[in-house]
């Protein structure tokens, strides 16, 4: 872990109560990822044991890959791990570094409020019309939707942390 996923880590790590909300989390997507590897197990025997098929596997491993996902990126951007120019971000002074940061943060909570806003639009839209599913299991659509305005919050509310953190750096870094 680089010097800037550490601070990130610092900033919102375990000792607050997101922090600790996060790795919890990521223990449950764990679990998540098991259930799907048993499902696709499952399908593969009775695919080729029956020569028939479960007709969920494949929509509800695509289901529970989107939920390990959104849940993962709560941990994944406390943990420092999204994807950062540290080359470049390393080679400016202390200020430099924090308004990289500020502008990242900035950045990061604006996209992530945008997406929370349209998945949570596009979950109300389908939970009043009762979309379903089109695979035979006609699952009701607001069910896995469930987890991306959820998943999207928790990365603003991260980034919130990580603006002020950055915020409070540039006020005192000296260049």
């Amino acid at each position: 872990m680089n010097a800037t996923a550490t601070a990130t880590a610092a900033t919102i790590g375990a000792p607050s109560a997101l922090g600790r909300w996060t790795g919890r989390a990521c223990d449950l997507a764990g679990l998540m990822l098991v259930a799907m590897a048993v499902l696709i197990g499952v399908e593969i025997a009775v695919r080729g044991l029956l020569g028939t098929s479960t007709l969920v596997a494949d929509e509800y491993s695509g289901y529970l890959f989107v939920w390990i996902t959104m849940i993962g990126f709560a941990q994944a951007l406390q943990e420092g791990a999204f994807l950062r120019v540290d080359s470049l971000v390393q080679r400016l002074g202390r200020r430099g570094q924090a308004a990289a940061d500020l502008v990242s943060a900035l950045t990061g909570l604006a996209v992530a409020a945008a997406c929370t806003y349209a998945t949570a639009v596009l979950l109300m839209a389908n939970h009043r019309f009762g979309t379903v599913s089109i695979q035979p299991s006609a699952t009701p659509l607001w069910i896995p939707q469930l987890v991306l305005p959820v998943g999207f919050a928790a990365l603003c509310l991260l980034y919130l942390l990580l603006l002020h953190a950055a915020w409070r750096r540039l006020r005192t870094a000296t260049a």
